[in-house]
């Protein structure tokens, strides 16, 4: 399968559309793939990745000498064969 046989691709999670989500929940959806024209796939795999990300400043003291953190988790990297091939 070639990228221009591919006329869109989209991964639609299960819940509404501003859904977050937490540790431990299972997220779950369908992967929708239009093609132009009849295709012969041999294999699809998909690949999520859940990442938290935060950033803020603290004040210290009169001088306003400001204190930078920034913090990121990775909750899960995944991948999964929707089709494997032969």
């Amino acid at each position: 399968m070639t990228l221009n046989s591919i006329k869109s691709f989209s991964l639609e999670l299960d819940g509404p559309a501003d859904a977050a989500f937490t540790g431990g929940e299972v997220v779950s959806g369908q992967v929708v793939l239009e093609l132009r024209r009849d295709t012969r796939v041999h294999s699809m795999k998909v690949q999520g990745r859940g990442v938290a990300t935060a950033h803020w400043l603290e004040n210290r003291g009169m001088n306003s000498v400001y204190n930078d953190y920034t913090s990121k988790i990775t909750y899960f990297r995944k991948r999964q064969h929707l089709i494997r091939g032969q």
